[in-house]
Parts: structure tokens; C-alpha cells; sequence
């Protein structure tokens, strides 16, 4: 079963190849390099000069030579929104606070406005939302972009998973949060919002940890109730929360411990006293370390998250981009001009980028910049011998009579070779098929679970129709999507969705 399931995702991903028309510009192929298996992602850093310039992507650990370089300028990057490893896109923040986009398949980056913006923010890397001086929300996408004006200036936005908005606004004792369902302008919920308040970097799951004075308060983002009080001894200097979301780790002013928070018992479980006070905390996206930021020396503790123990320190500027953990383990720090790797659990010194420290680094995981199988480019042959020239044209011939007639029994409904075979062809006009219309699907949710899918599906229905299951293979995994449709127009796909009262997405489908 699970070979059968390999070789359904491999044909999809050459079906996907073939159909995207080519191979992104200067594409390298990506072959025995990296951190993963052939079947699963690569292991791929991007590097784009500190002031903008050409942005190329390495396949680590194999850094000197790229496999994928723009075709133009990339922006100045200032910090990464999110990767959206389905479209190849990557949203990201520039030096002037401007939300862009770098699209690895069109081989090009780009801002997407030119008017000024702030607090950028993306869950998806499809999606990017940001405030603008008058306290707007606009949507970037790339179909268009959607603007609200909330009833008082935004503060804040926090994209959600399931397509929702949380805006937050007022200040002091009137701070209010609403939640929206863009590009639907109408407030389905709302709550009070803390006076003081400042968010983790990341998400946790369907929680958002606020840091308010010395403590933690948690939202439910799915039903915007508050969660219990975390009170510290004293304020809060730095908080970031694991990539499971099972632990935020939370460093306080005047202070040598780090203190580890258990997300589902709210209530601190370890503290680990460091060498010194650290004033930033950075975590590893794979969940293996936790970097600590060290007070008044270009250095930093890492910490190791399986073990709760402070490994050791190392020389490090501390940057938006870094030091970085890479897929293997690695930790790639910025000494000088150059960018040095070492071991993540012995701090040895692994390779060494000279010049790298003149580039913004980003670490993902990939499977796009693969080479596209020489066997889809083969024109299709068949195994004959030599024709007979006068037997090839005899054959032709009794093949054109024999469609002709199949033709015109199907429009007379007489079967081959009636009196209907015997008229002459221009007595049976054949009609030809018009070209099916792109149709419109209504999606609600892909989930790893058939049952948790047929239970979702059986909750949507609209106009009388009930959502259904369809499944399909994404890297040898079974994936469940909840759809309605197709329809179409995708105004009504639109209409269905909003009508659903459910996160859903429109994408158009070719029966």
C-alpha cells in the first residue's frame, strides 16, 4: 500500500511539473544534497544581499553553488512572514517595513504596494495583511487586494489558519479585539483586549499569548475567550513558544532563568538558570534548540529543548536572520563578514561561508526546485517495423470509412454499416464538442484524519447539498479535503462558501 501511495505522489508531482511548463530560472538540479529523503523536501537556504540585490537559493549543506537565482532585484529583506510552499511564494517585510513577495517558480521578487505600511503580518505566505497610517487593514494577494476600514483605527492584525482576522483596536480600558471573515466586512465576534499588551513572535496552535506587564494571558482564537493569568516575578523581557506549541519558553527582566511554560497546564514546569541575563530568545523551527540572546557580548546560550539543559555558549552577532538553526542542526552564526556553522549538541565547528554575514539567511524546506523527469520532454514512439506503403493506405482508407460510419450512426442512432453508413458523409454533419468551462470548487479543510473529514462534511450543508470527501496523495501521505461543487461561476462558489459559516477557499477545477 504504501509503495502504491509513493508512486500515486510521484506521478502527481511529475503530472504538476509538466503542467507548470518548465524549470524555474538558473535551476540547478537538486540531486543527493540535503537533509531529506528523495520522496520527502529539500533542505534550501535563501541568501539575499543586506542591502537587496540578487537573491539566490543554496541546497544545504552545499552553499557554493546556487540552484535557483532571480531575474531581478530583491528588496532589501528585513524579516520572513511566512513560506508558501504550495505556490512557491515567499512573503516577506522589507528594510522599509513594505510587505513583497519572492516567487521561486516566476524566478522574480517584487513589494506589493508602494504606499507606506506597517506590522506586516502572514500566516500562510499567500496572504499578507498589513495596517497603514490611518489604522486600515489591506489584504495582499495575488488576485487583488482587499482593504477594511475597521470602526477605529487598527492596532494590530492576526491572520488566522482557518482564513478568519483578528483586529485589534482603542487603547487603554476601551482596547477591543474583532474577528472577521475577509473578504467579508462583517464582525462575527469580538472581545475585550488587555491595556497593555505585546504578542509572542509566533502563533501557538489556536491560542495567542499576550505578555502583559509581568505575565502571560492566552486567547482562544477560535471562541475569544481568555484563558488563565501566568504571573512572573518580574516583567517579561522575551517569550517564544515551540513549533508543536506544547511549550513557551519566557525569559524576565534582571534575571538569569528561563523559565518553561507548559501550554496545556498553563503553569511553569523547569526553569533553567543560564550563565547570564539574556535579553532575546529565538527557537529552532524543527523544535530541537532555543537560542538565548547574552546581555552585553556579541554571543548567545543554546539551549537544548529535548533535554532542558544549557548546552554552552557561542560567538554570534544577534541579527533578524541570525543565528539560525539549519535542518540538520546545525547553527549558523554571524562572526565578522562571514557566516560560521557549528554542531547544535557539541558546538564544533562544522563549515565556514566567507562573505556570508553580507547576506540576509533563510532556512526552508522545499521540493520545487527538483529537475523536471527527462521522460515528460520524450515524444511518444511506437515499436513497428517497416510499412508497406500500399497496405498502410489501404488501411488508412478502411479506418476513415469505418469512423465516418461509427459517426453517423451515432447521429441517426443506426449501428455501423445500416443505411445510414450508406449515405455520403456531408448527410451526417459531425459536431464538435465544446471545450468544457472551468468550474469552481468550494474547499473547507484538508485534514490527515478520514474520519475527522467525513465528520466536518457531514456539518456543511448548503442549498440542500452536503459537503463531501475527496482524497488525493502528497508526498506518499493521504490527504482528505472537505469540498462542495464544482460550480459555475465563482461568484456562486463565493456565495457557498460564506453561506457555509466556515473557513473555505475557492480554487477552479476543469471537469
Amino acid at each position: 500500500m504504501a509503495k502504491l501511495l509513493m508512486r500515486r505522489a510521484l506521478i502527481l508531482c511529475a503530472a504538476a511539473l509538466a503542467a507548470c511548463g518548465g524549470e524555474p530560472k538558473g535551476l540547478v538540479p537538486v540531486t543527493g544534497s540535503g537533509t531529506a529523503a528523495p520522496s520527502g523536501t529539500d533542505a534550501l537556504v535563501l541568501r539575499v544581499p543586506l542591502g537587496g540585490g540578487t537573491a539566490r537559493v543554496f541546497a544545504y549543506p552545499k552553499l557554493d553553488s546556487a540552484v535557483w537565482t532571480s531575474s531581478g532585484a530583491t528588496p532589501a529583506i528585513d524579516r520572513v512572514l511566512a513560506f508558501d510552499d504550495d505556490a512557491g511564494a515567499l512573503a516577506f517585510s522589507d528594510s522599509r517595513a513594505e510587505p513583497g513577495r519572492i516567487d521561486f517558480r516566476l524566478g522574480r521578487a517584487e513589494r506589493l504596494t508602494t504606499t507606506p505600511v506597517f506590522d506586516a503580518q502572514s500566516m500562510d505566505g499567500a496572504a499578507i495583511f498589513a495596517l497603514d497610517d490611518k489604522g486600515d487593514v489591506t489584504r495582499f494577494t495575488e488576485s487583488a487586494n482587499w482593504t477594511y476600514k475597521p470602526p477605529r483605527p487598527a492596532r494590530a492584525v492576526f491572520p488566522q489558519r482557518d482564513g478568519t482576522l483578528l483586529v485589534v483596536a482603542g487603547r487603554d480600558a476601551g482596547a477591543v479585539v474583532w474577528k472577521l471573515f475577509p473578504p467579508d466586512a462583517k464582525i462575527i465576534d469580538s472581545a475585550s483586549f488587555p491595556t497593555v499588551w505585546r504578542p509572542l513572535p509566533t502563533q501557538v496552535g489556536d491560542r495567542l499569548y499576550l505578555v502583559v506587564d509581568s505575565g502571560l494571558v492566552v486567547l482562544s482564537t477560535r471562541t475569544l475567550d481568555w484563558g488563565r493569568h501566568l504571573v512572573f516575578s518580574s516583567r517579561i523581557a522575551a517569550a517564544v513558544s515551540s513549533p508543536s506549541g506544547d511549550r513557551v519558553f519566557v525569559i524576565n527582566e534582571s534575571s538569569r532563568v528561563l523559565s518553561v511554560v507548559d501550554r496545556y497546564r498553563d503553569e511553569i514546569t523547569k526553569r533553567i538558570t543560564l550563565p547570564g541575563q539574556p535579553l532575546d530568545l529565538r527557537v529552532d523551527p524543527l523544535g530541537r534548540y532555543v537560542l538565548a540572546r547574552a546581555a552585553g557580548h556579541d554571543s548567545a546560550w543554546v539551549i537544548a529543548v529535548g533535554t532542558e539543559r544549557a548546552i554552552g555558549a557561542v560567538a554570534t552577532a544577534w541579527r533578524t536572520d541570525l543565528p539560525f538553526v539549519a535542518p540538520d542542526g546545525a547553527i549558523g552564526l554571524a562572526q565578522g563578514k562571514d557566516v560560521a556553522f557549528v554542531d547544535g549538541e557539541t558546538l564544533r565547528p562544522v563549515m565556514r561561508v566567507s562573505g556570508g554575514a553580507n547576506d540576509f539567511w533563510y532556512a526552508f524546506q522545499w521540493n520545487g526546485f527538483r529537475p523536471r523527469l527527462s521522460s515528460l520532454d520524450q515524444p511518444v514512439s511506437f515499436n513497428l517495423g517497416p510499412a508497406d506503403s500500399a497496405r498502410t493506405a489501404a488501411d488508412a482508407a478502411a479506418a476513415d470509412a469505418a469512423a465516418k460510419a461509427a459517426l453517423r450512426a451515432a447521429g441517426t442512432g443506426e449501428q455501423p454499416g445500416g443505411a445510414a453508413a450508406r449515405h455520403d458523409s456531408a448527410s451526417a454533419p459531425v459536431r464538435a464538442t465544446p471545450r468544457a468551462a472551468a468550474e469552481f470548487v468550494v474547499s473547507f479543510a484538508a485534514l490527515l484524519s478520514e474520519g475527522r473529514a467525513s465528520d466536518l462534511a457531514a456539518q456543511i450543508q448548503v442549498d440542500g447539498a452536503t459537503a463531501r470527501v475527496v482524497m488525493s496523495v502528497r508526498d506518499g501521505t493521504p490527504i482528505y479535503r472537505v469540498v462542495l461543487g464544482p460550480y459555475a461561476t465563482r461568484d456562486e462558489a463565493e456565495r457557498v462558501g460564506r453561506a457555509a459559516r466556515h473557513a473555505y477557499w475557492v480554487y477552479e477545477a476543469t471537469p
